[in-house]
């Protein structure tokens, strides 16, 4: 068995065992094939290509800094070999070649959480679905001055400027890569799009959305419209977009969401008409711990030195004492000699819990991740990694 990176001569085999595996639909093949055959790892039996991964090139935001991430897609196998532990191997050498490019972490929506559980990764933020009904949205207030208008994917720049702006301080977001902004553009394509604009023609916010079908569509009745992105700088900006799609409750009886509203719309209806529908649990994973310390952004006001112990027995680079210390909203961990028998202990897959936020020492605690550690370390601990609770923008 040979594992290695894949050659642009092998990206139509590669196409068709992600084909295979998530039974996709062949409208994707000519993107697919545009992928960067460097960032997909392949498991060859003689020349036949039985398992692969692709890593997309992003960062994450945490604590206000992109970090350089590894987004982990397309893990599968051919049907005939599987339960040989070839996507462990795929995936063992795809976190070789993150750490070699500089990832530091790496993040991923499993189909099933022990295998990479078992590697390392572990839960550490959520991407939701939401409905609510648009009359609902009737209760908002107006925004100050009226600054609505139609727009295409030719805005792309100007859309990636307001979705900067928001993305830096939101914990779990990415930084979409070019191809990332290409993908979505050709999605959004085929969908209205509307900007709220600033006094001087800035963009603040954007919408994205199509209709949809509803129950009784065929015989007359209401459509639903499908919410894809909404992204407001300003609260002008969401009231202005929000009241956009309270317009359509006479032909609309649902609106459905993609991706975290809690930050705009909760704050600005008086009611809580938002309905959560299901939620995926992304995973992270460490990939170098030194690296993924330095790129995050920290509290300013937080200043703490903590020695530590990490467990990692796939990167061993990641194992062993460190000792964190977070200083004027800059992190460093830096190897120890050894760790005092008090100190914390915790495998890699729980220091990403705590590295994104999800998940507090109390909690990790609780469910067996983490032992030992003085109240004086925990609670440090707690202040360096605290922060809102990580969502994500998108599905990878």
């Amino acid at each position: 068995m040979e594992i290695r990176a894949l050659r642009p001569s092998e990206l139509e085999q590669a196409w068709e065992l992600d084909r295979d595996a998530f039974h996709v639909p062949a409208s994707r093949r000519e993107a697919f094939l545009r992928i960067d055959p460097l960032r997909a790892t392949g498991a060859f039996d003689g020349a036949r290509l039985v398992a692969m991964t692709y890593a997309h090139g992003f960062g994450q935001f945490f604590g206000g800094r992109a970090v350089p991430m590894g987004g982990l897609a397309s893990v599968a196998v051919v049907p005939d070999r599987r339960g040989e532990g070839l996507a462990k191997q795929v995936c063992t050498a795809a976190l070789r070649a993150m750490r070699e490019r500089g990832e530091a972490i790496s993040s991923l929506y499993p189909a099933t959480t022990s295998l990479y559980r078992a590697l390392g990764w572990e839960v550490a933020g959520h991407y939701t679905w939401s409905k609510l009904a648009p009359a609902a949205l009737h209760a908002l207030p107006a925004p100050a001055r009226r600054t609505l208008r139609p727009a295409s994917v030719t805005e792309l720049p100007a859309l990636r400027a307001c979705y900067a702006r928001v993305a830096y301080g939101s914990p779990g977001y990415l930084e979409r890569s070019d191809a990332w902004w290409e993908r979505l553009a050709s999605l959004w394509r085929e969908r209205s799009i509307y900007v709220a604009t600033s006094e001087d023609g800035g963009v603040d916010g954007y919408l994205v959305y199509a209709q949809q079908d509803g129950e009784y569509s065929g015989l007359g009745g209401p459509f639903r419209i499908a919410v894809r992105e909404l992204i407001a700088a300003t609260r002008d900006a969401g009231l202005a977009l929000w009241r956009l799609l309270g317009g359509w409750s006479s032909q609309v009886s649902d609106l459905f969401l993609v991706g975290p509203v809690d930050d705009g719309l909760l704050l600005l209806s008086p009611q809580q008409a938002v309905q959560p529908l299901a939620q995926l649990r992304w995973m992270t994973r460490i990939v170098d711990a030194v690296g993924a310390v330095a790129a995050r952004g920290f509290a300013g006001a937080i200043d703490v030195e903590v020695t530590l112990e990490l467990r990692d027995a796939t990167l061993r680079e990641n194992d062993g004492a460190f000792v964190l210390r977070v200083h004027k909203g800059q992190g460093e961990l830096v190897r120890a000699a050894r760790a005092p028998a008090e100190a914390p202990r915790l495998a890699i897959g729980a220091f990403a819990s705590l590295y994104t936020g999800f998940a507090d020492t109390g909690r990790l605690a609780r469910a067996g991740l983490l032992e030992g550690g003085t109240e004086s370390a925990l609670t440090a601990l707690d202040a360096a990694f605290a922060g809102p609770a990580p969502t994500c923008q998108d599905e990878f």
